[in-house]
Order: structure tokens, then sequence, then C-alpha cells
């Protein structure tokens, strides 16, 4: 599930180009890197075999994909509008492969 720490990394990169290059603050970046940490919580945890990562996984990438979402429809810049499309996209992906047979088999073993 490296997918969900990458999708933070490209929101966190977006971050800093706009922190760059504009008069914007270092608040900016709270939320992609909130999001490069709780994705990497994510795949720590599938990485350890952790059955809960997996509900947590759930929970994070509905949030940060509704986020993107409300990004996409909130946005006026179309370069930012097709990145949070991505960026909603990639979650919804994520949502998918979490609730996959291979993820389901590779956590919780012969009880799935």
């Amino acid at each position: 599930m490296a997918l969900m720490a990458g999708l933070g990394l490209a929101y966190l990169a977006l971050g800093i180009v706009i922190v760059t290059t504009s008069g914007a603050s270092a608040r900016t970046l709270l939320l992609p890197i909130a999001s490069v940490v709780l994705g990497g919580l994510v795949a720590g945890g599938l990485a350890l075999r952790m059955p809960s990562s997996r509900f947590f996984g759930f929970v994070v990438a509905a949030l940060l994909g509704l986020l993107h979402a409300f990004l996409l429809l909130a946005g006026s810049v179309l370069g930012f509008k097709v990145f949070s499309a991505v960026l909603a996209v990639g979650y919804i992906y994520s949502w998918v492969l979490l609730n996959s047979g291979p993820v389901r088999r590779y956590l919780l073993g012969d009880a799935a």
C-alpha cells in the first residue's frame, strides 16, 4: 500500500511548489504533511500485518479522497483541479485495494 504514502508525497510536493512560488505561509504545508504521516502509518501497519491498519486505511482514504474531491470543486486553477482529481481517484483506488481479497488474505491468513 505504498500508494497511500505516495499520494501524500505528491500532495506535499504540490504544497512545496505553492509555498515557494507564491506568498503562501508555511501553514499551507500542514495538511500535506499530515497526509504523508497518515499514509505512512497505514503503509507501515499493512507491512507489519496489522489487521487494524486496514480499517484505519479505510478512514484515511475516505477522508483524504473527500478532501480532494472538495478541493477539485473549489479550485480555480485548472492545474490544481486536475491534480486534485488524480489524487481523489488515487485515494478511491486505494480504498478498493484495501477491500480486495489479496490484502485480506495477506493480513488475516486462513481466516479470510
